[in-house]
C-alpha cells in the first residue's frame, strides 16, 4: 500500500484490520481481563477509540472461539421505551448474536415468566444461554450512558450483573460469562447504590491517548511528503496530546497536502496547518463534530453546573494543572474530554484545546452565564478589594435568584457573600447615622422644651398633639430616647456581627426592628423598649453559641433589662387592642420571653399570651381581608421571605403548645378538685 492509498479514519469505529488502528496498552489490559473472567468497564470521553477497542478485542477473542456479543444501546433506543421493551431488546440482541433463535422461543420465555419482574426474566434468559452455549461468553454493551435518558430506573440491571459474579461461588457455570460496559459516564451516574454496584468489583480499563511509539506506523500515510516523518509525527502529537480523533484528523490533513515539508521546518509546518485547518474559525471547521461536543457537554449537559465547571476549568487553564481529588466535577471535565490526568495533576488535554478554549473564551462564556459578570471581573482585577463592584439591592437580589440550584465556584460564592456582607454593613451604618441624626434632632427639641417648660405648666394643644408631654416629662422622655438610640446602635452592632458569621436572616430581622423603632412605627415608648431588649436577648443568644465570654456577659445584661422592660409594659386598659402594631409587637415580645423562661409553666403561659394576641390580630385582619405579613408595621419580618416562612412555622408551634397548655391546665384543675374532695 502506497502512502497515497493510506486512509486515516476519524469518527466512528475502525474496522478490525484498519491499517491506521493504533494498538494501545488498554487493548492488552482488556483482553487479558475478560479472558480471566473479570467484569470490565471502559468509561471515557467521546472519540477516544472505545468502540474501535471493542471491535479489535472481539476479533481477538472470537479467533480463540470465545462467544462475543456486541450491544449498542443507542440502537435499542430510549424515547418512549418501557422497561419490558428495553430488556427485550437486549435479550433479542444476545439471542441473534449467539444464533439461539431456533433453540428456544423468546415469546414463551416472557409468557412463562410473566409474573416476574423484567430484570428477573433477563436473569432466567442468561440461565438458558449458559445451558445452550458451552464456551466462554463475553457481552460488550456499548453506549452504556444512554441509560441515563431512560424513563425508568435500571439499577436492578447493574445489580444483576453483580449477582452473576456473586453466584460463581455456588454455580461455576457463571464463571463462563462476563460483561464489558463502554460509554461516557461515571459509575456513580450509572448506579447510585454502592452496595449493589458491580463497578466496585470490576476492573476499570484506562484508555489513554496515543504514545509516540504506539502511533509510529501512522507516518506511513505521509512519509512521501517529508524526509523526517517521525519529526512530523512528534509535532502532531505535541499539538494533539495523542488524542485519537485529532491525531488521525491532522495526519489526514498532512497526507492530503500538496506541499512538501521542508527539512527543519516540520514543527512550524504542523503548527500552521493546525492553526489554519483546525483552530481558526473552529466552529465552522468542526466536522465531524468534536469541539462542539466538548463545549456542549460542559455548558448544556447540566446547566446548573456549567458555571462551576467553567470556574474549575479556568483554574486548570490558568495554573497549568491542579491536584486531582476524584470529585464529580473533575470527572465531568474528564468525560468532556477537555482535561486529562497526568502525573497526579489534572491538566488541559492538549495545545489545541488550550488554544481554542482559552482564557478569553472562558471569560466570554462565563459572562454569558453570570448576570453579574462585569462586576465580578472588575472585583477580581482589584484583587477582591474594590467594594464598589460588589452587588447591592435589586442587583444582589437578582443574583441570589439566579444562583439558586446552581453549583458555583469558590470565587463566585465569595463574591456574593462579600456583597451580602457589604450591603448589611452599609445598612447598619445608615441606620446608625439616621439614629444619630434623629437623636440629635429630638434632643435639641427636648432641651428647648425643657428651657421653656419651667415657665409654662401646660403647652398649647398643637404642641401637645405633637409631643404629648409636659416640660417636666420632656426631661424623662429625653433620657428614654437617648437610651433607645443607644440600644438601636447596640442592636445594629449585633446585626453586623451576625452577618459576619453568616447569619443573614437574624441580622436582617434585627436591622428591620431597629429601623421600625427609629421610624416611630411603634408609638408606645414601653413597647419600643421591650422590643429592643427582646431583640438584643435573641441577638446575643445567637452570638453566645460561639462560646465567647463577651456575648455571654452582654446576654445576661440584656436578659435583665428585658425582664425589667416587661414589667413596664402598658396595662391592657391603657392600650387600644385594635392597634395592629401593639398586637404584633406583643406576639414577638412574649415569644422571646417564653424562650428565655426556664420554668416550663411560666414559659407556656407566655406562649399562651403570644397565641392569644396573635389570634386577636388574625381575627381583626381576616375581617378586613388583610394579610398579617403585608402590614406596613410588620415588625418581625418586614419583607424577608425566609423569616416570614420561619414565623409561620413558629406560629404553628404555638398551636401545639396551646393544646399542651390547655391539657396541662385541665390536669392541674382536676388535681385541685380531687385534693378538695380528699380534704372533705
Amino acid at each position: 500500500m502506497t502512502s497515497q492509498d493510506y486512509q486515516y479514519q476519524f469518527g466512528g469505529s475502525l474496522p478490525p484490520n484498519a491499517p491506521t488502528y493504533v494498538t494501545r496498552k488498554a487493548e492488552e489490559d482488556l483482553y487479558q481481563a475478560v479472558k480471566a473472567g473479570e467484569f470490565c468497564f471502559v468509561l471515557n470521553s467521546r472519540q477516544m477509540g472505545k468502540s474501535s477497542l471493542r471491535v479489535r478485542t472481539m476479533q481477538r477473542l472470537q479467533g480463540e472461539k470465545i462467544a462475543c456479543v456486541a450491544i449498542d444501546l443507542t440502537a435499542i433506543g430510549t424515547a418512549e421505551l418501557n422497561s419490558e421493551q428495553w430488556y427485550n431488546g437486549i435479550i433479542n440482541n444476545i439471542s441473534e448474536s449467539l444464533k439461539l433463535e431456533n433453540k428456544f422461543d423468546l415469546d414463551v420465555l416472557w409468557e412463562e415468566n410473566k409474573r416476574l419482574s423484567n430484570v428477573q426474566v433477563f436473569g432466567r434468559f442468561i440461565d438458558k444461554v449458559l445451558k445452550l452455549v458451552s464456551t466462554q461468553i463475553i457481552i460488550f454493551i456499548d453506549e452504556i450512558d444512554s441509560i441515563l435518558s431512560l424513563d425508568f430506573p435500571v439499577d436492578d440491571f447493574f445489580a444483576l450483573i453483580r449477582a452473576f459474579f456473586n453466584q460463581r461461588v455456588d454455580n461455576s457455570e457463571y464463571n463462563r460469562i462476563t460483561f464489558v460496559l463502554l460509554g461516557v459516564a461515571t459509575p456513580s451516574e450509572l448506579i447510585q447504590d454502592k452496595k449493589r454496584t458491580p463497578f466496585n468489583i470490576g476492573k476499570g480499563i484506562e484508555l489513554t491517548g496515543f504514545e509516540f511509539t504506539e502511533a509510529l506506523h501512522l507516518i506511513n500515510g505521509f512519509y512521501h511528503q517529508t524526509k523526517n516523518p517521525e519529526t512530523v509525527l512528534k509535532a502532531i502529537l505535541d499539538w494533539t496530546g495523542g488524542q485519537p480523533f485529532l491525531t488521525q484528523k491532522i495526519c489526514n490533513f498532512i497526507s492530503k497536502s500538496e506541499n512538501i515539508i521542508p527539512t527543519g521546518e516540520e514543527a512550524s509546518f504542523v503548527e500552521n496547518l493546525v492553526k489554519n485547518k483546525v483552530i481558526e474559525n473552529w466552529e465552522a471547521q468542526d466536522e465531524p463534530e468534536h469541539f462542539r461536543t466538548i463545549r456542549d457537554r460542559i455548558l448544556k449537559r447540566d446547566e446548573n453546573k456549567a458555571a462551576y465547571l467553567l470556574d474549575l476549568y479556568q483554574q486548570i487553564w490558568t495554573s497549568g494543572g491542579i491536584n486531582t481529588d476524584n470529585s464529580i466535577e473533575q470527572s465531568d471535565l474528564q468525560l468532556a474530554g477537555i482535561v486529562v490526568k497526568k502525573d497526579g495533576k489534572l491538566k488541559v488535554y492538549n495545545q489545541i484545546y488550550q488554544t481554542i478554549f482559552d482564557g478569553l473564551w472562558i471569560e466570554k462564556t462565563l459572562a454569558s452565564l453570570r448576570p453579574y459578570a462585569e462586576n465580578f471581573r472588575q472585583w477580581l482585577l482589584s484583587v477582591k478589594q474594590d467594594k464598589s463592584r460588589l452587588l447591592r439591592g435589586e442587583a444582589l437580589a437578582e443574583a441570589e435568584t439566579w444562583v439558586k440550584d446552581k453549583s458555583l465556584g469558590f470565587e463566585d460564592r465569595e463574591f456574593l457573600a462579600a456583597s451580602r456582607t457589604q450591603e448589611q454593613e452599609e445598612k447598619a451604618i445608615k441606620i446608625e447615622a439616621e439614629a444619630k441624626q434623629e437623636a440629635e434632632r429630638q434632643l435639641a427639641k427636648a432641651r428647648k422644651r425643657i428651657r421653656f417648660g419651667t415657665a409654662i405648666l401646660s403647652i398649647s394643644l398643637g404642641f401637645a398633639a405633637f409631643f404629648g408631654i409636659t416640660a417636666f416629662m420632656a426631661k424623662q422622655n429625653t433620657d428614654k430616647m437617648e437610651k433607645n438610640v443607644s440600644k438601636i446602635r447596640e442592636l445594629s452592632a449585633v446585626a453586623s456581627q451576625l452577618q459576619q458569621k453568616g447569619k443573614s436572616n437574624e441580622a436582617n430581622q434585627f436591622l428591620n426592628i431597629a429601623g421600625l423603632v427609629l421610624q416611630d412605627k411603634i408609638t408606645n415608648q414601653e413597647l419600643k423598649e421591650a422590643l429592643l431588649d427582646s431583640s438584643l436577648v435573641l441577638g446575643y443568644e445567637s452570638l453566645k453559641i460561639e462560646e465567647d465570654e463577651n456575648p455571654q456577659l452582654q446576654y445576661n445584661q440584656a436578659s435583665a433589662a428585658f425582664r425589667e422592660s416587661i414589667k413596664n409594659l402598658p396595662k391592657e386598659n391603657n392600650v387600644d387592642n385594635k392597634d395592629s402594631s401593639y398586637l404584633a409587637t406583643l406576639v414577638y415580645i412574649y415569644y422571646v420571653k417564653a424562650k428565655l423562661e426556664k420554668e416550663q409553666n411560666i414559659a407556656l403561659a407566655d406562649y399562651k399570651i403570644a397565641i392569644d394576641k396573635y389570634n386577636l390580630l388574625k381575627s381583626q385582619l381576616e375581617s378586613s381581608n388583610t394579610n398579617l405579613f403585608k402590614l406596613d408595621l410588620n415588625i418581625l419580618y418586614n419583607g424577608n421571605a425566609d423569616i416570614v416562612a420561619s414565623l409561620y412555622r413558629q406560629l404553628n408551634d404555638y398551636e401545639s403548645l396551646k393544646t399542651h397548655l390547655l391539657e396541662k391546665s385541665g390536669m392541674e384543675e382536676g388535681q385541685r378538685r380531687r385534693g378538695r374532695v380528699d380534704e372533705i
